[in-house]
């Protein structure tokens, strides 16, 4: 499960975040650092599966998305999709239709299915 973030400072324009996913052992990773150099603070957190939205966003706004096809014979199979993403009912049959938005790093998990 995802970890609390806790911020030890106001949010100044010193304040550095960075974050990413990667793959470890077949499992989606995602990590989180943020440093202030003028409150002199540090916080980190991280946690296995889809990344918290404020963590995913920073990664969508530098990496970008890919779509992926679901389901059919060229899609991500829906069963994968659904448990590696932690996607519900409706957000399945909504990607089963539109495709999925994933991250660089999901689109390659998911494509190792």
């Amino acid at each position: 499960m995802a970890e609390h973030f806790a911020y030890h400072c106001m949010p100044c324009a010193s304040c550095r975040d960075e974050c990413w996913q990667r793959i470890v052992d077949g499992r989606l990773r995602w990590e989180w650092q943020h440093h202030c150099p003028v409150s002199r603070t540090q916080a980190c957190g991280g946690g296995w599966g889809p990344a918290p939205d404020e963590v995913r966003e920073e990664i969508v706004a530098r990496e970008g998305t890919v779509r992926l096809a679901v389901g059919g014979p060229d899609g991500v199979p829906l069963a994968a999709l659904r448990q590696l993403m932690h996607l519900s009912l409706p957000q399945l049959r909504q990607a089963r239709a539109e495709g999925f938005e994933a991250t660089p790093t999901e689109a390659a998990l998911l494509r190792g299915v």
